[in-house]
């Protein structure tokens, strides 16, 4: 029977938790800056906003020792981080922080110093951090982790981060220690077993290269897709690497490939969730299914429709339901099929919006990118409004995109094709790189697409037609650029493209359509109302206007 794990703060002090540029960190020195910190300290819970993982460990130490608990939440909007500390009556530390927070900062380790360096063992039901959702499924929600869930599930995951010598291993993140992923694997591994964490910036390419080259031990790469994509299209030259670690978002199989033939390190991927931290994990390119966690077990209750409901259950940890349909094999595996809330339905048919999701990413040329529904302003206003639309938010370094509609025609049934393809400079993700809810609403609101142009027509009597083939009276483009101008009803800075595909007739019915595209950018559309041709496009073009 396995030994209980140490429910001390910090397993084995006599050991290095941190390399930093100064060379390692000790635990005992730890523990003293620690305590240091925590004498000045009041008992109050603490939001910690420190990026760099040996100060937001100090920080989550001294709130420990003052029996007091860590706040941690990717949303840094000013509106969350005052509710936050209103309703839990909180401090706030991290870089640049705002005015209106009540906070404090950060002294230098060299002014932390104090001849204490207790140990102390806290309780299995420890309540050590109030972790809040990242929001992307819906409204973040907040779920309190207890010190024996933690500390169990770092040794369930060390086999995954340290595969041969965990006391030689340095994990080395590009991922906040404020998320829940950063917190598990880059703060609570180096405190509960034998590995130690790099400590120092790791944003750019470049900063993983410089702490890689300046920290020892085989180096464990904690990132995630939007980062491991980063590095590879960087070209970054990461030697000795042992093993890449992936999580917060899908994975896309061709990019993970990538990143092993360029590192040469195997890539796997962690499943889970801020409820239920993490709990399996797997190797992207193989096809194998995901493998659980020794101690992490699921069982299932019938659900709504959606076939079964597997509840999570780990060791001292609150037992949640996952949010995603699995079919399991065996008591220890399982396939991941889809997201719950993600299935999509047009036209009687079905998918998901990660299927679709998967095939945009995997398209060349796609940098990054989404599906999102394609709603008019008249459809946004309809409370439950279904989508019979589709559009895509993409990042691309292609000049056109007509390439790229036609690769995903080959993957995507044409009732999920997406009826336009917007470029942006980059998709509002978090520091994880995850879209959140609330930001991918936000984008569809800002590019909706607008109905609300009345019919109009050009009257057979306007002076500019007896003129234009006489007999054969036919409307003159300048005429439509001319009232389409003005229902658009702002200043034209700029005409990117006009294309005619069709004549118009004096008196005959036509309507507008119009997309918002951000930047000032429009795109329009007129159409046929009436006759044989209804619906026809008889013009489409884009213009900017100042934004």
């Amino acid at each position: 029977m396995p030994a209980p794990p140490d429910l001390s703060l910090i397993t084995a002090p006599e050991r290095p938790v941190f390399h930093t540029a100064t060379g390692p960190l000790y635990g005992t020195q730890l523990l003293s800056h620690a305590w240091a910190l925590a004498k000045r300290l009041p008992a109050r819970p603490v939001i910690n906003l420190h990026t760099n993982p040996l100060q937001f460990t100090l920080v989550f130490l001294a709130t420990l020792m003052k029996g007091q608990y860590c706040l941690l939440s990717s949303n840094h909007a000013l509106s969350q981080l005052a509710t936050l500390q209103k309703d839990h009556d909180a401090l706030c530390t991290g870089p640049s922080l705002p005015a209106p927070l009540t906070g404090f900062s950060l002294p230098p380790l060299s002014d932390l110093t104090s001849a204490r360096q207790d140990n102390i063992r806290l309780p299995t039901t420890y309540e050590a951090a109030h972790v809040f959702t990242s929001g992307s499924t819906g409204q973040a929600r907040v779920h309190k982790k207890c010190w024996g869930e933690l500390v169990a599930r770092s040794h369930a995951a060390l086999p995954l981060l340290a595969p041969s010598s965990p006391k030689d291993t340095t994990l080395l993140g590009t991922v906040p220690p404020y998320h829940m992923y950063g917190f598990e694997t880059l703060i609570l591994q180096s405190l509960h077993t034998p590995t130690a964490t790099a400590s120092g910036p790791s944003f750019f390419p470049g900063d993983v290269e410089k702490l890689l080259g300046s920290t020892p031990g085989h180096h464990t790469l904690i990132t995630t897709p939007i980062h491991l994509r980063s590095l590879t299209t960087a070209q970054a030259i990461l030697p000795g690497l042992e093993r890449i670690i992936s999580a917060s978002a899908p994975l896309p199989r061709e990019l993970a490939l990538e990143a092993e033939k360029r590192f040469h390190a195997p890539v796997m991927e962690i499943y889970g969730s801020t409820e239920t931290g993490s709990v399996a994990s797997r190797r992207t390119i193989s096809t194998d299914p995901w493998q659980l966690y020794d101690g992490i077990t699921l069982t299932d209750i019938p659900d709504d429709g959606q076939g079964q409901t597997h509840i999570c259950h780990a060791p001292h940890a609150t037992s949640y339901p996952l949010n995603d349909i699995i079919t399991m094999e065996g008591p220890r595996h399982f396939h991941l099929i889809d997201r719950k809330g993600d299935l999509l339905k047009i036209a009687g048919k079905r998918t998901s919006y990660g299927a679709l999701n998967k095939a945009l990413l995997q398209t060349k040329g796609i940098i990054d990118g989404c599906f999102a529904p394609l709603f008019s302003e008249e459809e946004l206003k309809e409370v439950g409004a279904e989508p019979t639309r589709l559009q895509a938010f993409i990042v691309t370094g292609a000049d056109e995109t007509t390439t790229i509609m036609r690769a995903l025609r080959q993957h995507i049934d044409p009732a999920f094709m997406p009826r336009r393809l917007v470029r942006l400079p980059g998709l509002p993700r978090n520091p994880v790189g995850k879209l959140t809810r609330q930001a991918l609403e936000t984008l569809v609101r800002d590019y909706a697409e607008k109905r609300s142009h009345p019919p109009f027509s050009i009257p057979a009597g306007h002076p500019a037609l007896p003129g234009h083939f006489p007999g054969d009276p036919t409307v003159p483009g300048i005429i439509l650029l001319e009232r389409i101008f003005a229902l658009l009803g702002v200043p034209v800075r700029t005409i990117s493209s006009v294309k005619f595909l069709s004549i118009v007739r004096p008196d005959e019915p036509l309507q507008l359509l119009s997309s918002a595209l951000g930047g000032g950018q429009i795109r329009f559309s007129l159409h046929h109302l009436s006759g044989p041709l209804k619906g026809t496009v008889i013009l489409r073009g884009q213009i900017g206007s100042p934004s």
